[in-house]
């Protein structure tokens, strides 16, 4: 027999002592004047652990407002990226849009040294310099009243001349071409002589004598001679002047004026006005 039986007498014994324990505290909370001391004293005891057990559940809500504040924290700096962005694309596009508006001017503004001419403004699409020629064309053609042999000039100076025509294009020869040849004055002394294309953007002036009187910086213009480009347009400037023992000319090298490999629009002069 196990000594932890107990008889059905004990049970009821036991039983019956709960019953009239819970009843006496049941009175006594009832009707005693210290049962509201007591409740505040086992809930002021119990409140360390209630906040222990509510912690998991406080932790969760900090959690779930952190990800929520992240989020709407990189929310709000993606929009602002994007608008940082949206705001620089067209700061670019004012940029350039006021830089396309100088040029434009300037490109205008050679119209008053050619007061007796016809002009047409032609934007350039290609740009090539080869060791065998160099070149532009241009988005104006044959429709467009484009000629062979036509000036071409920017707002610095001298391009070069229409050398090939389409119905819709058109090739421009420039002036540091070995094949391009202009009549130049000496805008300093009034001499004159015949500017030739060198290559890589150079050109070289002839006949010019040795006792002429040449200067780096000296500018060149066209004088008119030649029948094609008005008279007195700055075509370059004297970069170096050289005289080589028996020979009779100056070697003479000369920098167009005019940006032959960045220039994106230019003017063609097409013909002289009748008074």
């Amino acid at each position: 027999m196990s000594l932890n039986a107990s008889s059905p007498q004990q049970d009821a014994v036991h039983f019956l002592a709960v019953f009239i324990l819970s009843l006496l505290l049941m009175v006594f909370d009832y009707y005693g004047q210290y049962s509201g001391q007591v409740k505040s004293l086992l809930a002021t005891a119990l409140e360390p652990v209630e906040r222990v057990a509510n912690l998991p559940f406080q932790v969760h809500s900090w959690y779930l407002s952190s990800s929520t504040d992240q989020a709407e924290l990189r929310n709000e700096l993606l929009q602002l990226r994007s608008e940082n962005l949206l705001l620089r694309n067209r700061l670019a596009h004012l940029d350039t849009t006021e830089h396309e508006l100088e040029r434009l001017q300037r490109l205008l503004g050679t119209t008053g040294r050619m007061a007796n001419y016809d002009l047409q403004i032609a934007s350039v699409i290609q740009f090539s310099i080869t060791p065998i020629t160099e070149y532009k064309t241009l988005n104006k053609g044959l429709i467009n009243g484009v000629r062979l042999q036509q000036p071409v000039v920017d707002a610095e100076g001298v391009v070069g001349q229409i050398s090939e025509v389409t119905p819709f294009k058109s090739r421009v020869l420039l002036i540091s071409d070995p094949n391009h040849q202009i009549s130049v004055r000496n805008i300093r002394t009034g001499a004159r002589g015949i500017l030739t294309g060198m290559g890589n953007g150079m050109t070289q002036l002839h006949f010019m004598p040795t006792n002429s009187s040449v200067r780096v910086d000296d500018l060149l213009v066209t004088s008119g001679l030649d029948g094609l480009f008005p008279s007195g347009y700055p075509v370059a400037t004297i970069e170096s002047v050289e005289q080589f023992p028996g020979e009779s000319y100056l070697t003479i090298k000369a920098r167009p004026l005019a940006n032959l490999q960045h220039s994106y629009e230019v003017l063609i002069i097409e013909r002289q006005k009748d008074d």
